[in-house]
């Protein structure tokens, strides 16, 4: 994430923590302005998301216990309703989680 992207700040950062949760998992969140931060969020998505030199962020990424990453969301280029409905579709996935935070 990067706090000069909106569809990072406020969508994501909002709707990220409400699914973590809502899940009961932790939330971590990688700053791609911070390098170390930076180099870590590219192998993620580099091994797990959507990969291109200039690649799209948000990027969501699940990790299971047994150590699978599941990459679930990545942001919509265009208005911030793109991701808001990629969010909201994610939410839809697991019964006891909503789009309250979208709201």
């Amino acid at each position: 994430m990067a706090t000069w992207c909106p569809h990072c700040v406020p969508v994501s950062t909002e709707a990220a923590p409400e699914l973590a949760r809502r899940l009961g998992v932790p939330l971590r969140v990688l700053d791609i302005d911070r390098r170390p931060e930076e180099i870590e969020a590219d192998a993620l998505v580099r091994d797990h998301g959507d990969w291109t030199e200039d690649y799209l962020i948000p990027q969501v990424f699940l990790t299971w216990s047994d150590g699978r990453v599941e990459h679930l969301l990545t942001g919509v280029p265009g208005p911030t309703s793109g991701t808001r409905a990629r969010w909201e579709e994610l939410f839809r996935r697991w019964p006891d989680a909503s789009a309250t935070a979208m709201q």
